[in-house]
């Protein structure tokens, strides 16, 4: 397929080719642009570092950076850059571009906090084949010009910066359980070996250690035990006396059976 190229003054830029004949203006780096996947897989280097990339892959870039791709001659991408215009003074701008002045915000948040892997599609299969028939829907609206086509462009790009912000946001609310859950682990077995030592728990220190305050750490106890910091401690504590003691009595009772 040949390249295109279309802009809207101040708002955004398109442009579709071969990763072979593709050349990032100067213009363009001031911009935040996503790039999307067509065709092919190989890999690209960004910020010195190699990134893999597959067919419905998503490349995001903040203004500056720019993606090197490896010579593959099958690889075609659709890129959507976000004209940085109306960052600076956003508020008063948006009162001239009340139109497209939400979605540059989004896209914005989106580029400054993407969560998901440089390179590869998103996880729900669903919107990740929705992304890519929008898509096709603005080069088909590029291609025709009718007299609504900019219209209609402007709303596939929302719909796609709000696809990509909502699959973004569960990708960061998934790490944060995980992390929830490793903390989580980490303060579980810390407190079981001081206890199995006979050491005190001193909860300042404890939520020092671990950098929370008590209210995360309750949280996080509870979640995983269905008790309190406190309440924890003292099961624990109670428990391991029980089972010590238990301990000593059978000890005690097997050395009279002995002598019997």
């Amino acid at each position: 397929m040949s390249s295109m190229k279309f802009s809207v003054r101040k708002k955004f830029h398109l442009f579709q080719s071969r990763t072979r004949i593709w050349e990032t203006s100067p213009a363009q780096l001031d911009h935040y642009r996503i790039i999307f996947i067509l065709s092919g897989e190989g890999q690209f280097i960004l910020d010195g570092t190699m990134y893999s990339y597959t067919g419905h892959g998503i490349i995001i870039l903040k203004p500056g950076q720019q993606p090197v791709f490896q010579e593959d001659n099958g690889t075609e991408i659709f890129m959507i850059a976000f004209d940085t215009y109306l960052s600076d003074n956003f508020q008063k701008k948006k009162a001239f571009s009340p139109d497209f002045a939400d979605t540059y915000k989004l896209a914005e948040n989106l580029c400054n906090g993407f969560r998901i892997s440089q390179g590869h599609s998103i996880a729900n299969e669903r919107d990740s084949k929705t992304i890519h028939s929008l898509i096709r829907q603005i080069t088909f609206e590029v291609a025709q010009r009718p007299a609504s086509h900019i219209k209609l462009i402007r709303g596939s790009i929302e719909m796609i910066v709000t696809i990509l912000a909502r699959n973004n946001f569960e990708t960061k609310k998934t790490e944060e359980k995980t992390s929830r859950q490793v903390l989580t682990e980490h303060m579980i077995e810390y407190l079981r070996n001081e206890l199995h030592q006979n050491k005190s728990i001193r909860i300042p220190e404890f939520l020092f250690r671990f950098n929370v305050s008590e209210e995360v750490a309750n949280l996080c106890i509870l979640n995983q035990t269905g008790m309190s910091l406190r309440n924890f401690i003292f099961k624990y504590k109670s428990d391991l006396f029980k089972s010590r003691m238990l301990k000593v009595d059978v000890m005690e009772l097997s050395a009279y059976l002995r002598r019997h």
